[in-house]
């Protein structure tokens, strides 16, 4: 298991198994306004009903955005829950249901702080974005949620003998201002070499290096150019697959993120 010293002082990594979900969705909420500076974290324990096949389920948390134009349904699980028998049938129910004003006035109840004429204003747009936060990195979350609009924020949290706590934090986070800086492929015959279509955009230096993310995994590569191509070649072997196209994203706090185009 992975340690980290800080301060003088080792952190242990948790497994999956090494701690409760209760346990989990406490830290996170004492980290939440560093995690999320621009969201109000606010807790969402209510059946919701989907809205196509009347199923029932509840999540965990909520991010309502500062300025009311964007919220986010957030599910925290552990790594060792099954996807295909509790994550999915549970986001696929909360990125279709129904929210209305009784799920309006339970977040305003929740946080004095929120406008419950504001929030019932904001129900009245668009279906909220699902947040998976997971203790562990996990293969195949990412791909399979995304067809849901779900993004995978991966928290991995490590505990001292003094009982406090640090997060390592990668994947996806929530933003309302992402930007899709360019497409791009892998070389079918040279795999760790990915063919960039808009340079300019990317704004990567010649040699320079760049961290990405994929899959709630960082991966850093090189700036490497030819006569007619710029390439990004990656320093170690990576998960992206051979004739896809993918997108270079800019999330809201600079990270930049490869998702399928």
């Amino acid at each position: 298991m992975a340690r980290i010293l800080h301060e003088g002082e080792w952190f242990e990594e948790i497994a999956s198994r090494g701690h409760y979900e209760g346990e989990f969705e406490k830290v996170l909420g004492q980290e939440a306004p560093n995690l999320f500076a621009n969201y109000r974290w606010v807790e969402f324990k209510t059946p919701v009903v989907s809205a196509e096949d009347r199923d029932v389920r509840k999540a965990d948390f909520a991010l309502i955005h500062e300025n009311y134009g964007s919220w986010w349904v957030v599910e925290v699980e552990l790594a060792h829950h099954s996807l295909h028998r509790h994550v999915l049938p549970q986001v696929r129910t909360l990125s279709r249901a129904i929210y209305g004003s009784r799920e309006a006035h339970y977040l305003c109840r929740r946080n004095r702080h929120l406008d419950i004429r504001r929030v019932s204003e904001m129900f009245k747009g668009d279906q909220p974005r699902v947040l998976v936060i997971v203790n562990a990195p996990v293969i195949g979350w990412t791909a399979t949620l995304a067809p849901f609009g779900v993004r995978v924020l991966v928290c991995q949290m490590f505990r001292s003998r003094l009982n406090r706590y640090l997060l390592r934090v990668n994947g996806e986070y929530p933003s309302d201002d992402d930007e899709v800086v360019t497409t791009c492929e892998c070389e079918p015959l040279i795999h760790r070499l990915l063919r960039i279509h808009a340079p300019a955009k990317l704004a990567v230096g010649l040699g320079e290096t760049v961290l990405l993310y994929h899959n709630g995994r960082a991966s850093e590569w090189v700036r490497t150019d030819t006569g007619h191509q710029i390439y990004l070649h990656a320093r170690r072997d990576h998960s992206l697959l051979p004739g896809r196209r993918y997108e270079i994203v800019r999330q809201g706090d600079q990270t930049l993120l490869i998702r399928e185009g």
